[in-house]
């Protein structure tokens, strides 16, 4: 028998004393959607599992990704439930409202660790420093009613081809494509350039939004205009490579990520906001007051709210085309 892919990994339903037939290969597609019903990729049909609770998502380096779809009562990690997507370990249980799952995924040991000479890269051996980043989320809104009127395996190969021109944008514009999680993307910027970091993030958000906005028009079975909400966090992260049995895991951790999605989470709920920027980067933006709106929002993980900034698209754009010297396409 074949041994699977080095980036394999299962599933195994914990909830039942059956034998066979609840056991997952997560090994051939991008992504896999857990749900109640019965045409997507991991079925759980029980009363406490929404119809798209939530999605794996397997990444080119071989981590897999949990995250939650908007489900009803929750997805959990080690009993914690989780608001973020979250990278899975080897021995994670993953909850499902009341349903538990085992992960397994063996780290490969016959893998010959890579040499380290005076000449390697010092991004190939193991650092982690602190470090000015900013940060870049953008994800597509609607996605999870998407998912429900397309189905999975067209959502799959959507996501492949979404990703694909994402990754060239975010490079195009001097970032680097932290991690893809599910319909979301995770860039940064660590230059020491401050302000022009956060341009390159803002004109990168655009791009994303035209792109995604394109899809509309080339691909006809796309029931309504996609758009994307973006969010843009500027301060101190912990990120390095820390390099296991000769593999890279590049990591960037931190207060300025946590945030950053959480007010990305803000675009789906006020009108005309496609962008939230942390007040961090919004200070070095040359007069922000004038083409941005000042929101104060409250949001999880935090006792005291988080005042930020905010605009649509549009209004982005001029911004940019007024202070950059570069024309920015808003179409």
């Amino acid at each position: 028998m074949t041994a699977p892919p080095e980036t394999s990994a299962t599933l195994t339903l914990l909830d039942t004393q059956e034998p066979d037939g609840h056991r997952w290969l997560l090994d051939n597609n991008a992504t896999y959607t857990l749900g109640r019903v019965a045409n997507i990729d991991i079925t759980l049909p029980y009363s406490w599992v929404s119809r798209k609770h939530a999605m794996i998502q397997r990444e080119e380096n071989g981590r897999f990704n949990l995250i939650d779809l908007g489900s009803s009562n929750g997805t959990f990690i080690n009993g914690r439930k989780i608001h973020t997507p979250i990278t899975l370990q080897n021995g994670d249980c993953i909850g499902i409202g009341s349903t538990r799952l085992l992960f397994h995924q063996e780290t490969p040991s016959t893998r010959t660790p890579a040499p380290v000479g005076p000449d390697l890269d010092e991004m190939t051996v193991a650092f982690v420093k602190k470090q000015i980043i900013t940060i870049l989320i953008c994800d597509i809104h609607d996605f999870t009613r998407l998912s429900e009127t397309m189905g999975a395996q067209w959502i799959s190969q959507l996501l492949q081809h979404w990703t694909g021109k994402v990754s060239k944008l975010v490079h195009k514009h001097e970032g680097i494509v932290d991690k893809f999680i599910g319909d979301a993307v995770m860039a940064l910027w660590a230059g020491p350039n401050l302000k022009d970091n956060i341009h390159q993030a803002l004109k990168t958000a655009i791009a994303i939004n035209n792109l995604t906005n394109s899809l509309s028009k080339k691909i006809p079975d796309i029931p309504w205009p996609l758009q994307i909400g973006a969010a843009l966090n500027t301060g101190e992260a912990m990120l390095g490579n820390l390099a296991q049995d000769g593999q890279s895991n590049y990591t960037v951790v931190g207060d300025v990520v946590n945030v950053a999605f959480r007010l990305e989470n803000m675009t789906s709920r006020q009108e005309n906001l496609d962008i939230v920027m942390g007040c961090d980067a919004a200070v070095h933006l040359i007069e922000p007051e004038t083409f941005f709106k000042k929101y104060s929002f409250q949001v999880k993980g935090k006792q005291d709210a988080v005042d930020a900034y905010g605009c649509d698209f549009s209004q982005l754009s001029t911004y940019l085309d007024q202070n950059t010297g570069q024309q920015t396409p808003n179409k």
